[in-house]
């Protein structure tokens, strides 16, 4: 057996009969697993420690930062042995980045354990033994996402530009280059950090609530090139125009430049108002045979590739013929709307955004679509107040509105309790679930199937390769 080294404590992570890790102490853990969220897992005896920067099969010197009754937490300060699934990483921000952490985990192994979180989460807090389809692998491991936020920050008297520090909202680092964004979105990030240097334009103080530029966001419609540049700043500024004005320049596939105007001390690249300042207020992409006008506010996929099949295995559980009436319940701009109505007889999209209801509006009438509305609030109170629960117009049981298929894509706290609800109480036929965080869809599936649903089949799809995010579609039918 290998010596300990100096000055750590001799625990090794298969001991069975070790005291319990102290807030302070270095051990030497070797790594079983990764927990639900990315952190990677060992155990002492029975006691666990989630370990940072750590991963499956490596052996580590870990010093403990958090202690608390049943598990500790701690951040790995030496690799003793590494993993066998470890692999070199693209990127050489991944030591300190916050965002794609896996990259020097091989990606079969990623999908492997994204597979059996799913499974877990099903059973543990679902209480269900539907066995998942295999995951879907992404078809872009690298520069797939279409849409990237950078933060404004600065180090001493230095203006930075980039991504958060691992852990830290206040520490954005300078970004060279990222790997899972598209390639012009690192060089618009050099070439705006080098202009905001240039004019010494003040980056906004979190902590005194002062200074002028917030965020950068760059989106790309990857099917059609064109790009949106959406600077978030605290108040109008002269050179912000200029910027806007180099930019497209530089860049002739900028086809937007937007100013987004906030005051809130909220860290949120949201503005309360917006101004055009080059080109177009939004830019177009192409999706599910469709074209979709995006604005910066507006939530699009984020990974167009991967959203399609995500869409083709919705439109898969939904099975529609053509004659259906479809519920899309936190519909955003349309995106699983549109395509729902092509194929059905009418599709009602909830949204509480009234930006993402006006996108969605517009996209309708561009692609000539005319059997799509939109209801405009939150879930639970549109589908107790717009839907005829009299039924007085339906085709079924007196009480239980014409629906004949409900398609939910929830954030990732999963559906209100409300919802949940009516849902039942809606008993459709068929039922859609896309969730981008399986804890929250095994608790809701477990509310859904007690009385009203089945659940048919899970499919795992990895739309952001290189994170511990995964997303899912759930295929439901209504038992009885």
């Amino acid at each position: 057996m290998e010596p300990t080294p100096a000055g750590v404590s001799p625990v090794r992570g298969s001991a069975e009969n070790q005291a319990p890790a102290r807030r302070g102490q270095t051990l030497d853990l070797t790594i079983s697993d990764l927990a639900f969220g990315g952190k990677a897992l060992a155990k002492i005896g029975g006691f666990v420690v989630f370990v940072e920067n750590a991963l499956p099969g490596d052996r580590v010197l870990a010093t403990v930062y958090r202690k608390r009754r049943q598990y500790a937490e701690a951040r790995a300060v030496e690799i003793l042995a590494p993993s066998l699934s470890r692999v070199p990483a693209r990127c050489d921000h991944v030591p300190i980045c916050g965002g794609c952490r896996f990259q020097d985990f091989d990606y079969p192994e990623q999908l492997r354990h994204k597979q059996r979180q799913v499974e877990d989460c099903l059973a543990h807090l679902g209480r269900l033994r539907v066995p998942s389809r295999p995951i879907l692998p992404a078809t872009s491991l690298f520069h797939y996402r279409n849409k990237m936020e950078y933060s404004f920050g600065r180090d001493g008297d230095r203006l930075t530009l980039g991504l958060h520090r691992r852990g830290l909202f206040d520490k954005p680092f300078d970004l060279e280059r990222c790997h899972i964004a598209t390639p012009i979105s690192s060089e618009i990030v050099a070439f705006v950090r080098d202009f905001a240097q240039r004019e010494a334009l003040p980056p906004y103080d979190l902590r005194r609530h002062t200074g002028l530029l917030r965020f950068l966001v760059v989106r790309e419609g990857i099917r059609t090139g064109q790009v949106m540049v959406n600077i978030v700043a605290s108040e109008p500024h002269p050179a912000l125009e200029r910027l806007a004005a180099a930019l497209r320049g530089a860049f002739p596939s900028v086809a937007s430049v937007v100013l987004n105007l906030t005051r809130r001390k909220a860290q949120v690249a949201l503005g309360e108002e917006e101004r055009v300042l080059e080109g177009q207020p939004t830019i177009l992409e192409r999706f599910g045979g469709l074209t979709f006008e995006i604005s910066s506010n507006s939530f699009f996929q984020t990974n167009t590739e991967q959203a399609e099949r995500l869409l083709d295995s919705a439109l898969e559980a939904l099975a529609l013929t053509g004659t259906e009436r479809v519920l899309d319940v936190y519909s955003g701009t349309g995106t699983f709307t549109l395509p729902i109505a092509m194929r059905s007889a009418e599709a009602i999209g909830i949204e509480s955004s009234e930006i993402a209801v006006r996108d969605a509006e517009r996209n309708a009438e561009r692609n000539g679509i005319k059997n799509a509305r939109f209801w405009r609030g939150e879930a639970m109170e549109v589908l107790r107040d717009r839907l005829d629960w009299g039924g007085r117009d339906a085709l079924g049981p007196p009480g239980r509105p014409d629906i004949h298929a409900v398609l939910v894509d929830p954030p990732r706290a999963g559906l209100h309790p409300g919802v949940v609800t009516r849902l039942i109480q809606l008993g459709a036929p068929r039922l859609v679930y896309i969730s981008c965080n399986p804890s929250t869809l095994g608790r809701d599936l477990a509310l859904l199937c007690e009385s009203r649903f089945a659940l048919e089949w899970i499919q795992p799809i990895d739309m952001f390769p290189h994170t511990p995010h995964i997303e899912c579609v759930a295929a439901l039918k209504r038992a009885g």
